[in-house]
């Protein structure tokens, strides 16, 4: 027997070097001789000093064994423990003589302390080794293949070997833990000493983050640590390990959640989670410490799923970090109150006893809608879209979750507003309204529906009078509360009509709370639709996918927000996870339109699919109508529209030649038809072609003359008959087909009408001329000649025409004038379509050359066509400079100035026309007379320097906003084509950015805008002006103006290089309201990111507040200054003493 002090054998392992352990000579041998005693008895540990010691020394020089001993030097003290413990435990079970373990409790505790310091000693070395293994397989595995594949195996096998290990010593230590130690251990000092024996290591090895991954290692320690707390109290030394894991471990956060869930659970002591939840609430963090309150806060979520109702007991506790600086603790909270809520609602039974501190929950959750930092807004609404999505009855909470949701549409974080639409979603979606009248929720519905309720609860409050006492306030919605004391009231009641009251009083608060969440719906609608235009492209997803939603509910605004999502089909660019926003607009628009109801037939489809393409262009305006063409491109593409369709278009559109059967469809859906039809030809042009007749016939035709309207968009139809694709100038019909198409449009174009809508008509029958015909020069040149005999001619005896009266012909010259201008313009585009032509052809003639020059091919290039070949040749021969040059001489000198040329003799009557409006005044003819002038301006640049004046004084005097919008349009046109005549009177273009009228304005801004990005015109000192625009009074114009300079910031730092002239002329307007100003400032200052150049900004802006000379414009400097990012000490003090010497000199 030996005299075993286990502090002092302890005191001394871990106070040494353990390099300093020797290995044991023979180590094997000595293994050997300690198996064969310890086969006898394990009490035979300590018969002799030299068997202990030996074996301490072999544990004390586990490092220097190889594996296979190690796995026997373990498996030979577990096992020998293990026997012991079994022995002791049977003796403790079997006797009841107290006498009897009191002699044999010295030995026993002597024993299980020798073989507690072995196992601890085991376990230490094992430790370090798990650790090494799992630091140099990460390492290895760190981004890249291993270069050696077996030093990582090994170092694997290393690593499963002393998990193995441990696990095995861990079972041991779990039936050491099961033994009662009252009669063993005296005193509560040598007890804990004992069991920290096991515990310190094991706390020590969950460190390293690998072993908590190996499941039964995990399990076996989180045993020993929860026996040690429930049969031996070590609660609070476990406590405090527990919480120093947590603040600097945050890999053991899920690891302690299910320490304490299994110490609950299993072993019936829920304090020690208490304990530490109290401990957690009254922590305080170190401002930089981040590692600490994220693995606290990874630590109260994971326990709030795994034990709701300790986190549901400590809230009141908890609640204290809601105050904490750290987002991260916060956000926790608020994420275990929501885990909480779920956890316990999920269940009948706990949601009906916790019922109040439920509710209590959802006020916190609530509450943080309003938190200062968007992340914590973000959870509290990730929470509420989690708790609705329950199958609870939320009634109260339901209501104000959704007016939270609502407002937080309008959240200055992006991730705030998205959420929150998702969050309306689900409430939609699990809306509680669908008892009575199923899901739909049209708000007119729903107030005839509260009207009919309303009435029966009146004439049944009439025919039972002493059921008054009961009426109160009906506009009041009505509580939980209010319903029971009704029923209370009702049975008081002592009529047949009592339960009928209170049924009607029921419906009419069901009915008020239904349209109050429609009407809540509605808000949002109108917030969201906003939201389509986001920089944030998940943003922008979630948005179209709760207006489908909305959509699919029958909620009124949705169809003219899904009308505003139309124009996404120009945005470009993805979400985070891939998705294009052209692509999930087709989903959507597919599933709006394209999608018939289930059983439909091919043909039933084909006409509903029909009919709601058709829809799209109700009402639509020119931009929407822009999206449209796009989308249906897009949608052609994917194969959405097929053949079935396409016909029942064209069927819908010649039904205007049936006027046997009237009212079949209307004039929208006819017009509709054709629209459709021509923006799908722009991806297949067969469409139009075979179908010519049709348009011939219905377009070109009677129908056609009776209504403009249709006649316009067949135009465009026929003109669309050419693919865009083709660069050469050819006719896609016959030359027979042509002649009657060009016969049609020439009378449609000299018609006499006075119709407004003839304009436009014309506009596209002229385009469509030019496109179609062969020859559109002379067919154009003959319509002008007889529109102008038409005009000015004298009319035959007999004729009925309209040119009897002087107000005929003026409207008539108001249509030449209009086919004038547009025939000059279409002319340049023709000249310019012969340029790009005659460069293809030769192009086409050089490589023909080069095939002629190959010996293998020349037989085949010679069979091609002679005529061809021909032309080819003496294009061949042609300088293209000498082409072009030709080109420009015919725009300069020919179209206007020739002595054979049309134009020149129109434009001495349209000078006279625009600059006598006194004389010439009606309102038609001056705006086509200036347009036509604007496009004539166009063709010459002499013409156009001698107009330019009279344009630029139309611009600025003429009364009608139509004529001043066409002119700063024509000087827009003129700055593309002869840059440097408008380059030094862009003044007058930016005056008219603040015209009195609105249309002025937006015209003038879209111009300049374009003019701008395009670099068409320099930018002097007029982006003041522009600025300017983003406080207009109109949303339009002062989104626009926003879109102008988040795309100018992409140029070349336009924004910073401006920004000081930007600066002096908003400070020097007194007009400019300053809460205006510093908004402008705010947003420009956005966009000036580069750290240098705010620094030159500050330096510069800084000169000027020595300069300044009244307190106006120091505070303006100073705002600026305030407001840029970069700071330094050198700014803070010229602030400071520029503020006081203003002060001074005042």
């Amino acid at each position: 027997m030996t005299d075993f002090v286990l502090s002092d054998y302890l005191t001394k392992f871990q106070t040494s070097d353990k390099s300093d352990f020797v290995a044991v000579q023979n180590p094997s041998k000595e293994l050997n001789v300690i198996i064969d005693r310890l086969a006898v008895s394990p009490e035979q540990i300590d018969t002799d000093f030299e068997t202990l010691e030996s074996l301490i020394d072999l544990c004390q020089g586990f490092s220097h064994l190889n594996e296979k001993l190690q796995t026997q030097l373990s498996y030979l003290v577990s096992s020998s423990c293990k026997i012991l413990c079994n022995d002791i435990q049977t003796i403790l079970n079997g006797t009841s003589n107290y006498n009897e373990t009191v002699e044999l409790a010295p030995e026993w505790k002597r024993h299980l302390e020798e073989y507690g310091y072995i196992i601890h000693t085991i376990l230490y070395y094992l430790k370090e080794d798990i650790h090494r293994a799992a630091s140099r397989s990460s390492n290895l595995n760190r981004g890249r293949k291993s270069t050696n594949g077996n030093v990582e195996t090994q170092v694997v096998e290393k690593f499963k070997s002393s998990c193995s290990q441990v696990t095995q010593l861990c079972e041991t230590i779990i039936i050491i833990l099961k033994t009662n130690f009252s009669r063993i251990f005296q005193t509560t000092p040598e007890k804990d000493l004992f069991i920290g024996l096991f515990t310190r290591p094991l706390f020590l090895l969950v460190e390293v983050e690998a072993t908590i991954k190996v499941p039964a290692l995990k399990h076996s320690i989180m045993q020993i640590i929860a026996l040690s707390v429930r049969n031996h109290g070590q609660s609070s030394s476990v406590q405090d390990a527990i919480l120093t894991n947590l603040t600097y471990f945050s890999h053991l956060s899920n690891f302690s959640a299910e320490l304490l869930t299994m110490l609950s659970s299993e072993y019936n002591y829920p304090q020690l989670a208490e304990d530490i939840l109290k401990d957690v609430s009254n922590r305080v963090f170190n401002a930089k410490d981040s590692t600490g309150p994220k693995s606290i806060s990874n630590f109260l979520i994971k326990l709030s799923e795994l034990l709701p109702v300790i986190m549901l007991r400590q809230m009141s506790s908890l609640i204290k970090l809601l105050n904490n600086s750290s987002i991260t603790l916060r956000c926790s909270i608020v994420e275990a109150c929501s885990n909480v809520v779920v956890k316990l609602a999920n269940d009948s039974e706990s949601y009906a006893h916790y019922k109040q501190q439920i509710g209590v929950l959802i006020e916190l959750l609530e509450e943080r809608f309003q938190d200062s930092n968007p992340y914590v807004r973000t959870k509290a609404i990730q929470g509420c879209l989690r708790i609705i999505d329950l199958n609870v009855k939320l009634n109260e909470e339901r209501g104000n979750i959704t007016s939270l949701a609502v407002r937080s549409l309008q959240d200055r974080s992006s991730l705030v507003r998205r959420n929150a639409t998702k969050l309306l979603s689900k409430l939609l979606l699990k809306h509680p309204f669908n008892l009575i009248h199923g899901s739909q929720l049209r708000l007119s519905e729903w107030k005839t529906y509260l009207y009919v309720a309303e009435e029966t609860l009146g004439r049944l409050l009439e025919e039972d009078a002493p059921a008054e006492a009961i009426q109160g306030d009906n506009s009041q919605v009505l509580n939980t509360e209010d319903i029971s004391r009704m029923e209370e009231e009702a049975e008081n009641v002592n009529t047949t009509n009592g339960n009928a009251i209170l049924k009607a009083r029921l419906m009419v608060s069901y009915y008020k709370d239904a349209i109050e969440f429609v009407e809540s719906l509605h808000r949002s609608i109108e917030l969201i639709s906003n939201l389509l235009f986001s920089r944030n492209r998940n943003e922008v997803l979630e948005a179209m996918d709760f207006l489908v939603l909305c959509d699919a509910y029958d909620l009124e605004p949705s169809a003219s927000a899904i009308k505003k999502m139309l124009h996404l089909v120009w945005v470009k660019g993805t979400n985070d996870e891939g998705t294009s926003i052209s692509t999930h607009l087709i989903h959507c628009y597919k599933q709006l339109f394209l999608t018939a109801p289930d059983g439909s037939r091919n043909k039933e489809r084909a006409v509903y699919i029909s009919k709601n393409l058709i829809n799209l262009t109700t009402g639509a305006s020119a931009a929407d109508l822009a999206s449209l063409e796009k989308l249906l491109g897009l949608l052609y593409q994917e194969n959405l529209i097929d053949e079935h369709i396409i016909n029942v278009l064209w069927a819908i559109y010649n039904s205007s030649l049936n006027e046997d059967i009237p009212n079949r469809f209307t004039e929208e859906q006819i017009h509709g038809s054709i629209i459709i039809l021509g923006m799908i030809a722009l991806e297949n042009h067969e469409i139009i072609i075979k179908n010519l007749n049709s348009l011939m016939d219905v377009g070109l035709g009677v129908a056609g003359s009776k209504d403009l309207i249709l006649c316009k968009y067949s135009c465009i139809a026929l003109e669309r008959m050419v693919s865009r694709k083709e660069m050469t100038i050819h006719s896609a019909i016959s030359e027979t087909q042509e002649e009657v198409a060009v016969k049609k449009l020439y009378k449609k174009i000299v018609s006499n009408t006075k119709d407004i809508a003839f304009y436009p008509m014309c506009e596209q029958a002229i385009n469509a001329l030019f496109t179609i015909s062969s020859k559109p020069d002379v067919v154009a040149s003959d319509l002008i000649k007889e529109k102008t005999m038409m005009t000015f001619g004298k009319p035959e005896s007999g004729d009925n025409s309209m040119m009897r009266d002087s107000d005929s012909r003026v409207i008539s010259l108001s249509q030449l004038l209009f086919i004038v201008g547009q025939v000059a313009i279409k002319t340049l585009v023709y000249l310019e379509k012969c340029e790009a032509e005659f460069k293809k052809r030769k192009i086409q003639a050089e490589i023909q050359k080069g095939k002629e020059k190959d010996a293998d091919k020349g037989a085949d290039a010679v069979d091609e066509s002679i005529s061809k070949d021909k032309e080819l040749e003496m294009i061949g021969d042609t300088n293209e400079d000498d082409f072009t040059d030709a080109i420009q001489f015919i725009k300069e000198t020919e179209l206007l100035y020739g002595e054979s040329s049309l134009f020149r003799k129109f434009c001495p009557i349209i000078e006279e026309i625009v600059s006598n409006s006194t004389r010439f005044n009606d309102t038609m003819l001056q705006r086509t007379a200036t347009l036509c002038m604007e496009k004539l301006m166009c063709i010459s640049s002499k013409y156009c320097e001698k107009s330019l004046p009279l344009l630029i004084t139309v611009m600025e005097k003429s009364p009608d906003p139509i004529v001043r919008s066409n002119a700063v349009l024509g000087l827009g046109d003129v700055a593309v084509c002869f840059n440097n005549l408008v380059d030094e009177n862009t003044d007058y273009l930016y005056r008219r950015l603040h015209d009195d009228n609105l249309m002025v304005q937006r015209t003038c801004l879209m111009t300049v805008t374009f003019l701008i990005l395009a670099g068409q015109v320099k930018v002097k000192g007029q982006l003041a002006e522009m600025a300017k625009c983003l406080e207009n009074p109109d949303q339009g114009i002062s989104d626009m103006c926003r879109l102008f300079f988040t795309e100018l910031a992409t140029k070349d730092n336009a924004i910073y290089n401006g920004f000081i002239d930007i600066f002096s002329n908003l400070s020097s307007d007194t007009m400019l309201k300053q809460d205006g100003f510093k908004k402008i400032i705010k947003f420009l200052l956005s966009f000036i990111e580069k750290e240098r150049h705010q620094k030159q900004l500050c330096d510069k802006l800084c000169s000027r507040l020595k300069k300044c000379t009244s307190q106006e414009q120091w505070d303006d400097v100073a705002f600026v200054l305030n407001n840029i990012p970069y700071k330094n000490e050198k700014i803070t003090a010229i602030l400071g003493e520029g503020f006081k010497l203003v002060a001074a000199r005042e």
